[in-house]
Order: structure tokens, then sequence, then C-alpha cells
């Protein structure tokens, strides 16, 4: 029995391997065959091996033997390099399993160790495993079909590995089920990938959770925070403003110039105070608004901001050049926004000039942005990593008005934007500040 098993196995191994080995051994086959195709040939040469018979159709004896024989070495390299047996199991005359030497090294056995039962085979795979295994042949026997597993397996002598089963149930002339026959492969080491990826992408989401309720947390924080700015200081900074003021107006003939000069600096400083306020709770409104993603004409954006300046300043005489049709993809309030505190700050900058000009176009160099440009008073470039930071001026309050936050929210809505944001200056020769924009909400943040 065990000698007609073994030849079983031989035409398996070679069957399953030529989807390893691909054309390795056919072409030499052919050529020793005078040309004849070399699928006859090698399919009766398996096929009487599979019955213990000769071809049916023989080229010359030493030279088909020769080719037969280095075939089969080729192929059972291919499947050693490919962690790769096969093996039979005769479902009649006493339920025998025969494995090729290959999957007895890919087990741990010795060669002829295994005693060749249905049981021993069980007993390499793992106890977990075996039910699945098991179902996996019968539901091929009883649908005859081809039939792929993945289950464990217990080497000897090593720590449990995979292993991918692909094979089929054969039938004799009645159609009874006579033998399974197939493939294992080692997957060990693929299977061992796999599953650290997937307790990488477990802790990866776990981070992501903790981080998602910590970042919530941190809003309703912030939430609170606003809330306390705009309820609880402001209410006392109108009452110090109004009181200040009432003195100034209807007292101001009882005190002398000293203490006028510090009623007024009292109201100034309420007035500072306010508007901090009020551009803290833009900055905090601007990281924590949803997006709302859809086309923008920066070009009309720019041309309302420009008339709404030299409506509140109808004295200044500014040269502005918006170039047109200038688009993209973002959130239309918040760009706004950036335009109005880059166009805004190009014209308090340039108020000491008479000449004024600014500029908002598209530049390619030195590499492709929008840009706000003027000539104003600058900046000294030493000093650039001030320009983005809160509470940050490079330009004394009793210079230039402002709070210094306005560059800080312009920072944040591009990048929240997934664009980046940059500058370049000359002290008394002016200023331009670069910015690029995602064309894309899959990059929201």
């Amino acid at each position: 029995m065990r000698t007609r098993l073994g030849r079983l196995a031989i035409p398996v191994a070679l069957i399953a391997a030529c989807f390893v080995a691909g054309k390795l051994a056919w072409p030499r086959l052919v050529r020793q065959a005078g040309g004849v195709p070399a699928w006859p040939v090698a399919g009766a040469a398996l096929g009487a091996a599979a019955v213990g018979g000769r071809p049916g159709r023989r080229q010359p004896g030493q030279q088909a033997a020769a080719a037969l024989t280095e075939s089969n070495e080729r192929l059972r390299l291919a499947l050693a390099a490919a962690k790769m047996g096969t093996w039979t199991r005769e479902l009649e005359g006493g339920d025998q399993v025969v494995l090729s030497p290959e999957l007895e090294a890919i087990t741990g056995l010795r060669p002829g160790e295994f005693p060749g039962t249905v049981a021993a085979l069980y007993e390499l795979i793992h106890p977990e495993d075996r039910e699945l295994v098991r179902q996996t042949f019968n539901e091929a026997i009883r649908i005859k079909s081809d039939y792929e597993v993945e289950f464990r397996f217990l080497p000897r002598g090593r720590p449990p590995g995979w292993m991918l089963g692909r094979g089929r149930a054969y039938y004799d002339a009645a159609g009874r089920p006579a033998r399974l026959a197939g493939v294992a492969i080692d997957i060990t080491t693929r299977k061992a990938a796999e599953l650290e990826i997937s307790r990488l992408n477990a802790e990866l989401e776990r981070r992501v959770r903790e981080r998602t309720a910590q970042l919530e947390a941190t809003n309703q924080e912030l939430e609170a925070f606003a809330y306390s700015v705009s309820h609880d200081l402001r209410a006392p900074l109108r009452g110090l403003r109004g009181f200040s003021e009432v003195l100034l107006e209807r007292y101001a003939d009882r005190l002398d110039a000293e203490g006028q000069d510090l009623l007024r600096r009292a109201c100034e400083a309420s007035n500072r105070m306010s508007r901090l306020i009020e551009d803290l709770l833009k900055l905090s409104r601007v990281g924590r608004a949803e997006l709302r993603w859809q086309p923008v004409s920066l070009s009309a954006l720019a041309e309302e901001v420009v008339a709404e300046l030299r409506k509140a300043h109808p004295a200044r005489a500014v040269q502005v050049v918006v170039e047109p049709n200038l688009r993209a993809q973002g959130d239309e309030p918040l760009l706004r926004l950036v335009l109005e505190n880059l166009l805004g700050n190009a014209w308090k900058f340039t108020s000491r000039r008479p000449d004024a000009r600014i500029e908002f176009g598209f530049t390619a160099e030195p590499k492709p942005a929008f840009f706000v440009r003027d000539n104003g008073v600058g900046f000294d470039m030493r000093h650039a990593g001030k320009l983005f930071g809160v509470f940050q001026r490079l330009h004394a309050a009793d210079e230039f008005p402002g709070t210094g936050i306005g560059l800080v929210t312009v920072q944040r809505i591009i990048h929240r934007h997934r664009g980046r944001l940059w500058a370049a200056g000359v002290v008394n020769e002016g200023a331009v500040f670069y910015f690029t924009l995602s064309d894309s909400q899959d990059f929201e943040l």
C-alpha cells in the first residue's frame, strides 16, 4: 500500500509545483521529445505514474527517463524553495496518508518517520484548528470542489507555525471519493507580519480613540474658557471704560491735565483689552469651527476687503492691485479672514508712505503661492520667527495699533487648509506674505 501511495504522491508533487516553478521543466521536455508539445508528453507520464503503469506514448527510453528525472528534481527544488510540500490521503483501502519529503521537512519530521495515518496527520495540526481542517476536507468531498484553508500546525522542535492548504478531492469511475490530494505551504512568516500589522492597527486605533477623547475634553475646556472670556472679563472692562468716559465727560473741569490724561489712558487700555479679547475669541473659533469646503474666488474676497478698508479710511490714497480670477478650494469665511488680516496689515504698515502700494496675486517663484505684497515699513528677517507667535510684535503699539494675534489666526487657518504660510521683508522697503492652500478637503484638519 505504501509503495502504491508513494507513486501517487509523485504526480501530485509535480502538478502542485508547476504552479511555483512555472516553465522550468517543460521546455526541456519539448526539446527532448523532438518537438512534440510538452503537456501531452508530461501528462501521459504523470497519468501513467498515478496508476503504476507506463506512458501511453513514449520517446526513446533513456532520453525520456532522463528528462523526466531532471524535471522532477527541478520541481522538488522549487517546492523546497517555496516552503511547499504535497500530500495525498487515500479514502479507500485503509484511509492512508502520504507526505512528500518536502512536507515532512516543513513539519520537522525525519524522512519516513510519518506513520501514514489520519490520526497522525491531525496530530500535526493545532488542536484549535483541527475541526476547521476536518470540515474543509469534508465539504470539498461533498461538493466536489477545490479547497483552501489556513491553519496552525505543530512542527517538531519549533514553535507553532501557519500553513496554507490547497487541493481537491478525486473520485473513481463510480463517482465515489477515492482520495484527497493537495499542497501545503508554510506561511508562518507572512502570517506573523499580518498579525503584527493587525496588532499595530489595533494599537493605533486605541491611541486615536484616546487622543480624540483628550481633544474633545480640551475643546470643552476651550469652550468654557471662551465663554468666561466673553462674559466674565468683557463685562468689567465695559464698566471700567464706561466709568472713565463718564468722568471725562462730566467732571473734566474738576480734573487737572494729569488727571484727564490718566483717564484717557484708562479708556485706551480698556479698549485695547477689549480688542485683544475679541481677537483671542476669533482665534479660538478658528481652531474649533468646522470647515465648509467650497470653491472660493479669492480675487472677489480681496476686492471686498479693499473696498471696506477704503471706506474706513477715506483719507488714505493707496494703490491696490488685485490679480483677477484667483480661485481656491476652502472655507470662504475663514479665507476671507486671512485676506482681512493680510491686507489689513499691509494697509496699516504703509500708512506712512505717500506712494503706498499693495498687491494681491499669485506667483510661481520661489514656489507656487498666493501673496500679499506692500511697500511699507517691512521688517528685519532676523526677527521673522516672531511674526507668527501669539502676542509677538515687531513694532511698538504706539507706532502701529494691533494685538499681535492676527498673523497667528492667519497661520492657523492656512494650516487647517493643509497649506503653508511664510514671509519675507526688508526694513523700510516692504514685506510680502506667501500662502498656499490644499486643493482637496481630504486633507482637512
